[in-house]
């Protein structure tokens, strides 16, 4: 075996030996290759061997199979016998050989010849051929003798690098978007900002930030990358950590908006999570910082936003395959218990119960329909009113909001510039999903959704008691969905289009966790969405979209978004 392919099979980690090896290799047959025709002179019938010569090339020889040997590479056993292998060839070819002395001993009587040996002559062509065979025969030994050793020793192998190697691996993707923002010339300027007043506290204190821009048409360019670790701890756990751009103050997006004087953007830990999954697979259990452990689509949930606390999922017909070919009726249950905000001088912290129930039923066609059914139970999120020039009850303020849910203000005190906007409603959330997919036209893939929510929380003689005010009941969402195309955009030439409609109200769920997109984030919005996908290359895509909606019952505010996303994914 060639050098070059025993380099091949080696890797880092034996690169220094390698590199020893393939030197003295080179070394070797150079040292053949330019002493043949210095050291041999015709003369005659016989070729003369001067004896210096051949000194250097045996000091040389020996030198580098002593280097060998001081690299671990041979150990003295095998340099032995290699030398002793090569001075039998040596005998066999060309009977007893003369020892070869160095010149400074050739004051030896002039009869004996001291320092040269004398061997009948060999034609050229013989020559190169012994000192081609030399050179490969010399290869051959010591390309085993090291491929032996990189056997024993799992040079370059996977099992020669450390066990926790194996175990990991990276993943991530980053997306570039342009967007524009084209507002209705009826917009009204009256919405607030309640993130910006609540920090200030009030909405004279806020200033110019107390209102959001819905006047003005806006365009900017924007980033999110996302970079993850998976970790192998032993069969069945799993921990999983992930870095992601965007502001930690916000759940529900990762987006970096450019133009920042060219600052760097923050990066907060967006993920960390133990997984535990049984050997039939029929429990999942995720513990910490996860993904959406639920059955559902935006209308509820955003995309980018991640649950905290404990959650698992049981799915009784399962076997050690993650669906075996039997069953068609796939049952699951998944529990949440999740903290929003734990509160150090109070026991009423924030809580959000997850409770949902739903199936996966697949045809021999392939045809599959997904439901589940949820019930979400939010406990003590709704704001309290503080006694008069108290501040105890702030912490019923909600950390985070986009726009659309029944605020009323919780401070009570004699400065009429204070204000603190907190939640009029409890919500508890009944949530029906539906999925379809026909596969009936493979590779593209019809899947038709639907999506009902209804917040049964609403209670409006409480809401009276906690505002003064009787609020009308605005608790419905819906939205319908058909997508035609490859389920996912992997490769090049994969294709995606889509249209949705939605209509959310003010109180149907909690607007902190909805779409951030969408009427740009949070309820009483209705509208469309037309997406379309193409895949560039490998794991390159590129995504149009535009959202156009329009309030429901609050003051006019229509709004047109397009967003253009080359998305890579590693």
């Amino acid at each position: 075996m060639h050098s070059e392919s025993i380099n091949k099979q080696l890797f880092i980690a034996g690169e220094s030996k390698v590199n020893i090896f393939r030197t003295a290799i080179l070394l070797t047959g150079i040292i053949i290759t330019m002493s043949a025709p210095v050291i041999a002179e015709q003369q005659d019938s016989e070729v003369l061997l001067d004896g210096k010569e051949l000194y250097k090339l045996q000091t040389k020889t020996e030198r580098l199979i002593k280097l060998l040997v001081e690299e671990g590479i041979l150990d003295k056993d095998q340099a032995r016998e290699l030398i002793k292998r090569a001075e039998q060839e040596a005998v066999d070819k060309f009977g007893a050989v003369t020892e070869v002395v160095p010149e400074s001993d050739k004051d030896a009587p002039e009869k004996q010849e001291p320092g040269v040996v004398r061997v009948p002559y060999i034609p050229k062509h013989i020559r190169d051929q012994i000192r081609d065979e030399v050179r490969i025969g010399l290869k051959e030994d010591v390309s085993k003798d090291v491929l032996g050793q990189a056997k024993n020793e799992r040079w370059g192998v996977p099992g020669a690098w450390p066990a926790w190697i194996k175990r990991i691996s990276w993943s991530g993707d980053i997306r570039f978007r342009g967007q524009l923002e084209g507002f209705s010339e009826d917009n009204s300027t009256q919405y607030l900002d309640i993130n910006a007043i609540n920090d200030a506290g009030g909405t004279i204190l806020a200033g110019t930030d107390a209102f959001l821009n819905t006047t003005e048409d806006r365009s900017r360019m924007r980033l999110r990358a996302r970079l993850g670790l998976k970790a192998k701890i032993t069969e069945g756990w799993t921990a999983v950590t992930r870095l992601v751009t965007g502001s930690s103050n916000n759940p529900v997006s990762a987006n970096v908006t450019l133009g920042d004087s060219f600052t760097s953007s923050d990066i907060s830990l967006d993920r960390a999570y133990i997984k535990h999954q049984t050997a039939p697979k029929n429990w999942e259990l995720w513990l910490g910082r996860m993904p959406n452990p639920w059955f559902s689509t935006d209308l509820v949930w955003d995309d980018d936003l991640n649950f905290e606390g404990i959650a698992a999922s049981y799915w009784p017909r399962r076997s050690n395959d993650l669906f075996d070919s039997d069953i068609q009726f796939d049952p699951f249950i998944t529990l949440g218990v999740l903290p929003l905000e734990e509160i150090e001088l109070s026991s009423k912290d924030k809580w959000l119960f997850g409770l949902q129930l739903g199936f996966h039923y697949t045809w021999l066609n392939q045809n599959r329909l997904r439901m589940g059914l949820a019930y979400y139970d939010y406990r003590n999120i709704e704001g309290r009113l503080n006694n008069f020039g108290s501040e105890l009850l702030d912490f019923t303020a909600p950390d985070f909001v986009q726009k659309g849910n029944t605020l009323f203000d919780i401070r009570n005190d004699a400065d009429p510039n204070t204000e603190l906007a907190a939640l009029a409603s409890d919500y508890n959330l009944i949530d029906l999903t539906l999925a379809y997919d026909i596969a009936n036209f493979v590779p593209t893939q019809i899947i038709i959704e639907a999506n009902i929510v209804k917040n049964v929380g609403y209670d409006r003689d409480e809401i009276f008691q906690r505002t003064g005010a009787l609020i009308e009941e605005k608790t419905d969402g819906y939205q319908l969905k058909v997508t035609v195309g490859w389920p996912k955009i992997k490769k090049r030439y994969d294709w995606q289009v889509s249209l949705a409609y939605k209509e959310l109200e003010r109180d149907a769920v909690l607007d902190a966790f909805t779409d951030s997109d969408f009427h740009l984030g949070g309820t009483d919005g209705e509208g469309y969405i037309l997406t379309g996908q193409y895949g560039l290359a490998e794991n390159t895509w590129l995504r149009m979209r535009l959202l156009s909606s329009n309030e429901i019952d609050g003051p006019p505010l229509g709004v047109d978004i397009w967003q253009v996303d080359l998305n890579v994914k590693f």
